[in-house]
């Protein structure tokens, strides 16, 4: 949000302190220690025009006038308005060498003309196309070729300027360096949204979408604000609404960052009624203003500026208290979008009040801005990413739910009969071994006719608790259906999956003669198969199977291994038919 005018989280109190401490922390240093602007500014002296003269809105004549005239200001490097309309200052210029160039900072709505002898009058705005190219528009340029005072005119200013007089090599050498940083950001806002929307594509969730619109929105106020859009030919066609147009970036952004943080930090969730403000005031109302500022009615616009700013002011104490809130109760994205947030509030604050009482603006608020901006960007993109993987999670979480037996927690027999047919791919394609168990009880309808169908349920769990103690890293079990249960042993070739099975068998013979209290005596019939090169999911699921019957009808209790099938038989040919 901008000013119109121009892992798991620890649930603890001190997490929403430290970003607030931070974002303060952050704005103070700025206020209190950053060295302002253009400190030796080679300006000697300002003076206005007296109020009780009325002067023609004209440069010739203001040079004109006498030095009575003329009434000394405070300061030397600002130009303070005391009344609507234009208004004339005189300024004398410290002595200096090589060619200078006089700046205006920060003109944002502001009509600049300047005289300054013998070259004649020339007037400026922040929007005009056919500025010198050479020079940023963080401060409108106008060159000096003589030592005597100069003649500067103002209007539609909404707050004071300040002014300095600089070699025009210096002032190239600070635009380079400004133009590096905000490039620098712009290209990684860019970046991340693109990056973003990548991820919008995918998950279609519009949270995705008001995070782009935010940077993007942000970022274009930005340029408005430094009024490098202006310069940049895409963006260029901005200059025609004037200050109306940034006032509109910035009201826009202001409903798409509150959209933006209620969804992101699930707001609506961790602090209803602070959501349900920022949505109506931050959101609605500002989508209202925007609507009355593109309107035709009413016609004069003045009454903008001091209302949006109040709705800005009331949407960010919203999204503060309620980002607190959520993160007090332990929300962990909360915390991370506050903590991203507040440096960005804090500076914005900070720039928008040293704008408007005069004060000059510390590099570290002018370039401390689009850095946190481009801070701010990259980690609310963690933020998302980390949603991202908690969705996954959540999702594969239910796909495991779905896969599951709720008896007995191994897979169900879609689950493990996916996991055969993946190791069966897998060792085809390694040309590695794969072994199959299939496992039976014995005598299961009896034990439930005789203790009931729940020693019947904890006896199929014991047998998964035995059968798990034998499983490897990598190896699967499942629940095929009633009482027959699958192991997958990737890695595992007919003998070492058969000392398995018999580990198994025995752990149960004897682990399991008892069973919830009652003496069940439970033992398992098990089949093994190993999976041949032309085997199929389905062919070695069949020869396990067939190899546990015959250890049902070998007597149970017992382990059967399936032969290897035979390979196929090459065709003979035929005899060829005599000539």
């Amino acid at each position: 949000m901008r000013a119109v005018s121009g892992g798991h989280w620890p649930r603890l109190p001190g997490n929403a302190l430290k970003a607030f401490g931070f974002g303060f922390a952050v704005a103070l240093s700025c206020l209190l220690c950053g060295p302002a602007l253009a400190q030796d500014n080679g300006v000697a002296r300002i003076e206005q025009v007296r109020a009780d003269i009325a002067v023609h809105a004209d440069a010739a004549a203001v040079a004109r006038l006498p030095d009575a005239g003329f009434e000394a200001v405070d300061g030397t490097d600002q130009l303070a308005h005391r009344a609507q309309g234009r208004q004339w200052w005189r300024v004398q210029v410290a002595p200096g060498h090589g060619e200078r160039l006089l700046l205006v900072y920060h003109p944002y709505s502001a009509r600049v003309t300047v005289l300054a002898p013998p070259l004649p009058a020339r007037t400026q705005t922040m929007f005009d196309a056919d500025l010198d190219p050479r020079f940023s528009r963080r401060a409108l340029a106008f060159p000096l070729a003589g030592a005597g005072p100069i003649y500067i005119g103002v209007e539609d200013a909404r707050y004071p300027l300040r002014i300095a007089v600089q070699p025009t090599a210096q002032v190239i050498a600070d635009d380079l360096m400004h133009v590096r940083v905000i490039s620098t950001v712009v290209g990684a806002l860019i970046g991340i949204s693109l990056v973003v929307l990548l991820f919008w594509t995918t998950l279609r969730d519009r949270v995705y979408v008001l995070y782009a619109l935010t940077m993007a929105l942000q970022l274009l106020y930005l340029l408005c604000a430094y009024g490098e859009a202006y310069a940049l030919p895409g963006l260029r066609w901005l200059a025609r609404f004037g200050a109306p147009g940034v006032w509109a970036i910035a009201t826009l952004g202001t409903a798409s960052a509150s959209f933006f943080l209620i969804d992101l930090a699930e707001l609506t969730q961790r602090a209803l009624w602070p959501s349900r403000l920022l949505r109506w005031v931050g959101g609605y109302g500002s989508l209202l203003l925007l609507a009355l500022l593109l309107s035709p009615w009413p016609a004069d616009k003045h009454w903008f500026p001091p209302i949006g700013n109040l709705v800005l002011l009331i949407a960010n104490v919203l999204a503060l208290l309620g980002l607190t809130v959520a993160s007090w109760r332990g929300a962990r994205r909360a915390a991370y979008a506050l903590l991203a947030w507040v440096p960005l509030v804090s500076l914005s604050t900070a720039r928008a009040v040293q704008l408007s009482v005069g004060a000059p603006v510390t590099p570290w608020v002018e370039y401390g801005l689009p850095v946190v901006l481009a801070f701010a960007a990259i980690l609310l993109a963690l933020v998302l990413a980390d949603r991202v993987l908690a969705e996954r999670r959540e999702r594969d979480r239910a796909q495991l739910h779905a896969e599951r037996d709720a008896l007995t927690g191994v897979f169900n027999r879609s689950g493990i009969e996916r996991r055969l047919q993946w190791a069966v791919a897998e060792s085809h394609r390694r040309d590695d071994v794969l072994s199959a168990v299939f496992m039976d009880l014995d005598h299961f309808k009896r034990i439930n006719d005789s203790y009931g169908h729940g020693v019947g349920d904890a006896c199929m769990r014991e047998v998964v608790r035995v059968a798990g103690a034998e499983l490897q890293y990598g190896d699967h079990m499942g629940r095929i259906g009633g009482e027959e249960f699958l192991l997958v042993l990737p890695g595992s070739n007919r003998r070492h999956a058969r000392d398995a099975a018999e580990r198994i068998r025995q752990a149960v013979a004897t682990q399991c003669t008892v069973v919830a209290g009652e003496p069940v005596a439970l033992t398992v019939s098990i089949g093994v198969a190993e999976c041949a090169r032309d085997d199929s999911a389905a062919a070695l699921l069949a020869r396990s199977d067939q190899a546990m019957y015959a250890a049902k009808h070998g007597g149970r209790n017992r382990v059967v291994v399936a032969s290897m099938p035979a390979p196929p038989s090459a065709p003979v040919p035929e005899p060829s038919a005599p000539a």
